[in-house]
């Protein structure tokens, strides 16, 4: 069994009145602690507008100083907002973290919602097929030594994307998934990373898809409890 941590990055708020600088200074000295007494992996959000809630808009500056305040711990994106960043930047962004780290980063993605997604100017509709584009760009991204794309939503004329990860192929990568028609599309070649909540009973997960997909070649299941 292994023991990682998801962090939201709260704080108790009054109106607005949140000191930030302690939040992300505390948020940063827990992490080192937990390197230090042996827990296996450390998981940042991406959230926008949630006051009280989340001061984690941004997990990649949070990741990217524990990339040096760390030494044995893996860290990850839990998770990357794919339909909120180019999926060429989103590569990038991960592939130097798995530098600076030795390889310890795992790549979490995915959607999130309709508040956030409306608030940077996304359509929630085209979330899902915006996704899907750039889960398959970015493995892409990382194994080509030239890379070119025409898609939907984005286009790339050929270009040397740098730097490439330290982990080979890739590092590891997981979808958070909450509807049962994400766990078909992480089997098709992704690890599952069940997402769920310590206070919702297990049996409210759809034990059907998991026991479907748990055992293929291509996935594997996680739980991340919040507390």
């Amino acid at each position: 069994m292994k023991f990682g941590l998801l962090y939201e990055a709260q704080r108790p708020f009054k109106g607005t009145d949140i000191d930030w600088n302690k939040l992300y200074k505390e948020t940063l000295e827990q992490c080192v602690l937990a390197d230090r007494v042996g827990f296996d992996n450390l998981w940042f959000v991406e959230h926008h507008f949630l006051t009280g809630f989340s001061g984690s808009p941004c997990p990649e500056v949070l990741l990217g100083a524990l990339s040096q305040m760390t030494r044995r711990i893996r860290i990850g994106f839990g998770v990357c907002i794919l339909p909120a960043h180019h999926p060429v930047r989103a590569a990038e962004r991960a592939a130097m973290l798995d530098q600076l780290t030795d390889g310890r980063l795992e790549f979490g993605t995915g959607r999130s919602n309709a508040y956030e997604q409306i608030g940077q100017g996304i359509d929630p509709r085209n979330t899902r097929a915006m996704w899907e584009e750039s889960i398959t760009m970015i493995p892409r991204i990382w194994q080509s030594e030239e890379f070119s794309w025409e898609g939907q939503f984005w286009n790339v004329p050929k270009r040397h994307v740098l730097p490439k990860p330290f982990q080979k192929p890739h590092p590891p990568m997981y979808l958070a998934c909450t509807q049962t028609e994400s766990y078909d599309v992480a089997a098709s070649g992704l690890c599952l990373n069940f997402v769920g909540d310590a206070a919702q009973p297990l049996q409210e997960i759809p034990e059907p898809a998991i026991k479907q997909l748990v055992g293929s070649k291509y996935a594997t299941a996680e739980w991340n409890l919040r507390w």
